[in-house]
């Protein structure tokens, strides 16, 4: 689980970060492995992403969240418990938090990350 507490540089959103998070554990040891055998070196670009799941809700976090954000969009309702936040630094968007999304929801937010931060 190296991984799991590493830090890597963040090609994505800027910086230094550690996830500790175990499918950030195994995106970053597929990819170790892969450079370890020499055969083609990759680079690990992924958009920094975790999720929970507390009593009946699963959110999943998507972008950095160290960063405070100057303006919060929600779409949704908190009181459905099904809402989607984006966190903006100025103009830019810099984390998604999505609350009972579907996969394809997520996957939708990582890609408007990375091209809100031109990658």
């Amino acid at each position: 689980a190296v991984g799991d507490l590493a830090f890597y540089p963040d090609r994505i959103m800027g910086g230094v970060r550690r996830q500790t998070h175990w499918e950030n554990a195994r995106s970053q040891g597929l990819v170790a492995g892969a450079n370890m055998t020499g055969k083609k070196r990759i680079r690990y670009e992924q958009v920094p992403y975790f999720w929970t799941e507390m009593f009946d809700l699963r959110m999943d976090f998507v972008g950095d969240f160290s960063v405070l954000p100057t303006r919060v969009d929600v779409q949704g309702t908190y009181a459905k418990k099904k809402f989607t936040a984006r966190y903006y630094q100025g103009d830019k968007l810099r984390a998604i938090l999505l609350c009972q999304q579907t996969v394809r929801d997520v996957e939708t937010a990582k890609t408007q990350l990375r091209q809100a931060q031109g990658k």
